[in-house]
């Protein structure tokens, strides 16, 4: 008998952002995500986004943000990675963020399928991965 519980999937991921406005504009307009609550709590702004049975959620930190941009090579967050079903999804993916006119890498074949990365208005490392 495992003597841990099971664990039933990841409930959200948060991520820090400088400017929530901003951020929940562009995760709606580039990638289709749709709120679902935000609040103020002790002087941080928060809220939670869904799509296809994900949910993100991002914290504008307020006066205890601590200055700086993204860095994967800090301690913390490298990347977040949206799994897509195929080849045919990274193909539309290409167009949508080149019709918002998103930077992003090429297509490439990464160790466990194919990838296709691009960053967030704070440079937040994302990237579709075919499963």
């Amino acid at each position: 008998m495992d003597p841990t519980p099971k664990l039933a999937g990841i409930h959200h991921v948060t991520l820090s952002v400088s400017d929530l406005d901003t951020t929940l504009a562009w995760y709606r307009d580039v990638l289709g995500f749709e709120p679902v609550m935000s609040a103020e709590v002790d002087g941080m702004r928060k809220a939670l986004l869904t799509r296809d049975g994900i949910r993100v959620s991002f914290v504008e930190h307020g006066d205890l943000a601590e200055p700086g941009p993204f860095s994967e090579r800090r301690v913390g967050l490298d990347h977040l990675s949206f799994a897509v079903a195929g080849r045919q999804e990274l193909d539309r993916w290409v167009e949508i963020l080149d019709s918002h006119e998103v930077r992003r890498s090429p297509i490439v074949g990464g160790t466990m399928g194919d990838v296709l990365s691009f960053r967030d208005p704070d440079n937040i490392a994302l990237e579709f991965y075919t499963v």
